[in-house]
C-alpha cells in the first residue's frame, strides 16, 4: 500500500473512463474525453489512503491485544515483527520530515541577498533535529519499552529478584525456543536474526 501511494499510476486507453464511472466526481469540474490524470491519481489514493488508515487501525488493534496477553509466548514473533516494522515507518517519517523542512528552509532563504527567511534569522536545521528526536523519544521508545516489558527482553540485573527472568531468543539461543515448543518457523526466524547479529557483530 505505501509503495502503490509513491507511485504515478498510468491509465491507457478506455480504461480512464472505467475510472472514472467509479469514482466520484467533483461538481464543479466537468470532465473531458480527456480528464486529467493528475485529478485522477489523486482520487484513486485517496481511497487507498482510507484503505490505509483503516488497515493501521487493524494492525495496532492486534498489536494491542497481543501484547495485552502476556502468556501467549507463541505471539512473541508477529508481535516483534510489527513493531520492528513500526519503527522502520517511524524512521521513514524522520526522513520526510527532515526533507520537507530542509526543501522549506531553502525556499525561505531565497529571496533574501544575505540568505536570511523572513524572520531575519539564518536557516537552521534544529527544527527537523527536534521533531526527529521527538519521534524517537515517543513513539519507537514506547513500542521497544513496552515490547521490553512485556516479554522482559531486557537480563535481569545481578541484584535482582529471584522470579524476574528473562526472555530474550535471540541471546538465550535456539534451545531455548525448542524448550517451548513454539514451532519451526519461529526456530527460523530466530536463528535469521541471530545469524544477522553475528554477522554485524563488530
Amino acid at each position: 500500500m505505501q509503495y502503490f501511494m509513491t507511485t504515478s499510476i498510468a491509465i491507457l486507453g478506455d480504461s480512464s473512463t472505467e475510472i472514472l464511472n467509479n469514482l466520484a466526481r467533483p461538481r464543479q469540474l466537468e470532465y473531458t474525453h480527456n480528464p486529467s490524470l493528475r485529478l485522477v491519481n489523486i482520487q484513486i489514493k485517496h481511497v487507498m489512503c482510507i484503505l490505509i488508515k483503516n488497515m493501521y487501525l487493524k494492525v495496532l488493534g492486534e498489536l494491542e491485544k497481543g501484547l495485552c496477553e502476556k502468556n501467549k509466548l507463541a505471539l512473541w514473533a508477529p508481535n516483534f515483527c510489527c513493531i520492528m516494522i513500526l519503527c522502520i515507518c517511524a524512521e521513514m517519517v524522520q526522513t520526510s520530515t527532515d526533507l520537507r523542512i530542509v526543501n522549506s528552509l531553502n525556499e525561505m532563504a531565497k529571496p533574501s541577498t544575505r540568505g536570511l527567511d523572513a524572520n531575519s534569522k539564518s536557516p537552521s536545521r534544529d527544527e527537523s533535529i527536534e521533531a526527529c528526536r521527538k519521534i524517537d523519544d515517543l513513539p519507537i521508545a514506547s513500542a521497544m519499552n513496552t515490547f521490553h516489558l512485556v516479554y522482559k527482553t531486557c537480563k535481569p540485573s545481578k541484584h535482582g529478584s529471584r522470579k524476574e527472568r528473562s526472555f530474550n531468543f535471540v541471546c538465550n539461543g535456539l534451545d531455548a525456543v525448542a524448550k517451548l515448543k513454539l514451532g519451526r518457523d519461529v526456530e527460523e526466524f530466530v536463528d535469521m536474526i541471530r545469524n544477522i547479529v553475528a554477522k554485524h557483530r563488530k
